[in-house]
């Protein structure tokens, strides 16, 4: 049988990655809570968020790299905890828009849960990423977290310049995010804001890495994360946070 090349393709079914946000009305999705992402993405430069997202807009023309908002949702009562990844996804600008727990993703899905395990609070919560675009987007040469770390060193104290003082805790989401704060530390050195915070490094919630089980502590590294999300939003609320275990000041997060 010929095919029709007249008939409509049929597009694969829509998945739903992040359950938890779409099950509360949260979910930042273009397409399949348009209504809702639209009515925040007009609003992206209103309140405390919007001087953020306005220099967003600045460094996405003049360096014209993939750079996605702020959370206009996020942190309403101040940034006290600020959840660092190393990098954007490739598709963060275009399907999302935002760097939130609310995309709809398995990352974020895996963070959202985790979070909310922890009882860490979304109204004192931001996240962000070290370096703030893509860096393997291939409309640009070839390019090394390293380099790109220490070339976006000075666009990092911009953003936390804006943030109006700096967080009570940081926590870096996985290896990659650890390697670039080291490289960060050692080769440009850490801007001022985050060199008060207590830091924590924290398992990757990807979920290739969220549901296997560290080889030093035979812990899962969910569970893990949920254990530095929840003690972070003790941190940040004043209260005493317990030591970690010894096996796990040994261990090398994924």
């Amino acid at each position: 049988m010929v095919q029709d090349e007249r008939r409509p393709v049929t597009r694969p079914e829509r998945v739903v990655w992040n359950r938890l946000a779409q099950r509360r009305g949260e979910l930042f999705s273009r397409e399949l809570e348009p209504e809702r992402h639209a009515w925040w993405w007009a609003r992206r430069h209103d309140g405390w968020a919007g001087r953020l997202n306005r220099w967003v807009d600045r460094l996405r023309d003049t360096t014209l790299e993939n750079v996605p908002y702020v959370d206009p949702t996020a942190a309403a009562d101040g940034v006290r905890v600020l959840v660092l990844l190393h990098e954007p996804a490739g598709d963060a600008e275009d399907h999302c828009g935002f760097v939130s727990r609310y995309a709809n993703d398995a990352v974020s899905a895996n963070l959202y849960r985790a979070a909310d395990r922890a009882g860490l609070e979304h109204a004192t919560t931001l996240h962000w990423n070290l370096v703030p675009w893509w860096i393997a987007n291939p409309a640009h040469p070839p390019r090394r977290l390293a380099g790109e770390v220490v070339r976006a060193r000075p666009r990092l104290g911009e953003f936390l310049d804006l943030l109006g003082g700096p967080p009570a805790e940081v926590v870096l989401l996985g290896a990659p995010a650890a390697k670039a704060w080291d490289v960060l530390a050692r080769r440009a050195g850490l801007p001022w804001q985050l060199t008060t915070p207590t830091v924590s490094r924290a398992p990757h919630p990807n979920p290739l890495v969220h549901d296997r089980l560290d080889p030093v502590t035979g812990r899962r590294n969910g569970d893990r994360l949920v254990e530095v999300l929840r003690d972070a939003a003790r941190g940040a609320r004043g209260e005493t946070v317990r030591p970690p275990r010894a096996a796990a000041q040994r261990r090398r997060p994924f």
